[in-house]
């Protein structure tokens, strides 16, 4: 019988995990991280364990405030379906929970969480879009985003997701 501290991966069945990458103490903690370095919107304050499994109940992903305690303490094996679900509602890939991830790329993380907490997308938009003409600004932030979205979804495609940030090879 698996202890939840032992070393696992997610079942491709969206089931517990099986067997080598996601070790359930890396999961609880960097789990603890998200929740404590985005706080709900609404409160102002890290999410709690009932809100959390609320917002990811209503994505679909259905959990109890209990089991997402249980995931937080490292009492429970996550399924693929939940890390999936947290990545995409906290805005991170999958290895963010791998316990191999390079220590600088997590510092990164860290870095754009707090830059982000202090309002530094906005700005940064505000100053690209400056130059134009205000009532075109809602547009021109609008593209940008999309730009930036599919800039993702192509590195996604192709394979290098958020470890490689080397350009692609020239042929």
């Amino acid at each position: 019988m698996r202890h939840p501290s032992d070393s696992s991966d997610a079942g491709s069945d969206g089931g517990p995990a099986s067997g080598s990458s996601i070790s359930v103490h890396v999961f609880s903690e960097r789990l603890t991280e998200l929740l404590q370095g985005q706080p709900d919107p609404e409160t102002g304050k890290p999410y709690s364990s009932e809100r959390m499994a609320a917002q990811l109940t209503g994505r679909g992903v259905r959990m109890s405030g209990t089991h997402m305690w249980h995931l937080r303490t490292g009492r429970a094996v996550p399924r693929l379906t939940e890390v999936v679900a947290f990545a995409e509602f906290f805005g991170v890939g999958l290895d963010f929970f791998d316990p191999a991830i390079a220590p600088e790329l997590l510092a990164q993380w860290r870095l754009a969480g707090q830059l982000r907490s202090h309002g530094v997308e906005e700005v940064a938009l505000r100053q690209l879009t400056d130059q134009f003409p205000e009532q075109d600004r809602p547009h021109v932030t609008d593209a940008i985003l999309g730009v930036l979205q599919g800039f993702k979804a192509l590195r996604a495609a192709d394979g290098r997701g958020e470890r490689d940030s080397s350009p692609p090879e020239q042929s």
